[in-house]
């Protein structure tokens, strides 16, 4: 149990920070764009983000909530969740659209909005896989360390959705606030 315990506990530490690291990279993706080596810093910076995440976590990474081994039947439910948001939705975007690389090139590409798919059920399928991902960890490992990582994650990426929904609608306009209105953020709902 231990042992599921620590992998829990590093799998949130690295899905912890991927909202830190997009809110590194995309509000100044201007800046990124210049920078003469920005791959190979911004690759360490991440695994640095890691590293903190986890000695800030180390206290706790073995504080339990609660002890209950059938959690670790409940993971792979929420798990397969994540399977299916990011193999749908990494069908529709490219790997290096995923990584953020398409942000960081002087001359990006023509955009497309993707409103098809998984996309046709949330605007955002892969926060929705991480954040099924982490939720699975935390939830078999039930330690003070895994959900302190889940809430940090669920607080960053709250605003992470924010300025990602603001550049997109700058880019889209008309088309985004369409998208909007009939596509929920993050929780696929049914619409009336």
């Amino acid at each position: 149990m231990q042992t599921l315990r620590n992998i829990a506990w590093v799998m949130c530490g690295i899905y912890a920070t991927i909202p830190a690291y997009w809110l590194m990279v995309h509000p100044f993706a201007g800046r990124w764009r210049t920078a003469r080596h920005k791959l190979a810093v911004l690759g360490p910076l991440w695994v640095l983000m890691w590293c903190a995440a986890w000695a800030a976590s180390f206290p706790w990474r073995n504080a339990l909530l609660y002890h209950n081994p059938g959690t670790w039947v409940i993971a792979p439910l929420v798990w397969a969740v994540s399977v299916f948001m990011y193999v749908q939705g990494g069908r529709e975007l490219t790997f290096m659209r995923l990584i953020g690389r398409h942000e960081l090139e002087s001359n990006p590409k023509q955009n497309i909005l993707v409103t098809f798919g998984v996309h046709r059920m949330v605007r955002h399928p892969l926060y929705l896989g991480h954040f099924c991902t982490m939720l699975g960890f935390a939830a078999g490992a039930g330690t003070a360390a895994c959900f302190g990582l889940f809430g940090f994650a669920v607080a960053s990426g709250a605003v992470m959705v924010v300025y990602e929904e603001r550049e997109l609608h700058a880019r889209f306009g008309p088309a985004w606030e369409e998208y909007c209105e009939r596509t929920p953020a993050i929780f696929p709902v049914p619409k009336d």
